[in-house]
């Protein structure tokens, strides 16, 4: 009696053991469910929360290099980031133009072209050789040799008056192309006789662009003006020789005229005999004169 008391108490024992199971953690992340199995089969899922903890503020330093920096960088070069906002405040004070700079380079947008001939002055050797003076110039801007005083010669220049334009560029063509007087389209010096100085006439325009073609293709012009408004206090006719000109700041018109003179007695302690004018200064004293005014 004693033994099935005995066994019955060890199978109740084994009964509640095999009908209970003891829930087990999943070993997943936490965002996964955990799986609990009840005595009776039946199976719940439980989702728990994901907790995030926020990165702690980045240092302001740290903040400030990884910043892309505005700017082009050429190819194949580096570029080193300041590290502070005092060291880029420091960056852009240095790099900024300073205003002698900024003056130099405005006066030279306002400053138009200028273009010169690379002519020596040669003064005249005789107070009424200025034009023997200004074609030996002329012709030796050209790579020809002749003395003024052959010149004079050839062209029939004698005391007081001097020399006829028309002879001076007979001479001049002579020596230069081998006739004295070009015909149609060949090349050679011709005179002209200006009639209008007003500002924006046609012999005003006509002039500026026989300057201009002239001057760019390396040859210089014959000019003769009244002397009296050019140089106060002087009289008579001159010749001289036209070595440049300076363009408007657009470039599109002709603001001055320079030219060489030869007279001993107009030289300028810095700037010899170069001479600059307005083309229209120029004109209004050409349009006075007896002879013709000027050769291109």
């Amino acid at each position: 009696m004693r033994k099935v008391h005995l066994f019955l108490v060890l199978l109740t024992l084994l009964g509640l053991s095999g009908c209970t199971e003891t829930p087990k953690e999943s070993q997943t992340s936490p965002s996964s469910s955990r799986k609990v199995t009840s005595s009776s089969s039946t199976t719940v899922s439980v989702k728990t929360k994901e907790r995030t903890e926020p990165n702690p503020p980045m240092p302001a330093e740290v903040a400030e290099r990884l910043k892309i920096k505005e700017g082009n960088t050429e190819a194949g070069g580096q570029e080193t980031l300041p590290s502070s906002k005092q060291e880029q405040a420091s960056l852009k004070e240095n790099t900024q133009p300073s205003q002698s700079v900024k003056k130099e380079t405005s006066s030279k947008e306002n400053q138009g072209i200028r273009k010169l001939l690379p002519i020596s002055l040669k003064l005249q050797e005789e107070w009424y050789f200025c034009a023997p003076a200004t074609v030996h110039m002329m012709l030796a801007s050209r790579g020809v040799s002749v003395s003024q005083h052959q010149l004079a010669k050839e062209m029939g220049t004698y005391n007081p008056y001097g020399t006829h334009n028309r002879d001076a560029i007979r001479v001049l063509n002579q020596n230069l192309f081998g006739y004295p007087e070009p015909s149609g389209n060949q090349a050679g010096y011709r005179l002209v006789t200006v009639t209008d100085a007003r500002p924006g006439s046609e012999d005003i325009r006509l002039f500026k662009e026989r300057v201009r073609k002239d001057i760019d293709d390396g040859y210089p012009l014959y000019y003769t003006f009244n002397v009296a408004q050019i140089y106060p206090g002087k009289s008579g006719e001159h010749n001289v020789i036209g070595v440049g000109y300076e363009l408007t700041a657009d470039g599109k018109d002709i603001s001055a005229i320079y030219y060489l003179d030869p007279d001993t007695h107009v030289q300028d302690p810095n700037y010899g005999g170069l001479k600059k004018l307005t083309p229209e200064e120029l004109l209004a004293a050409m349009v006075t004169c007896g002879e013709k005014n000027y050769a291109w």
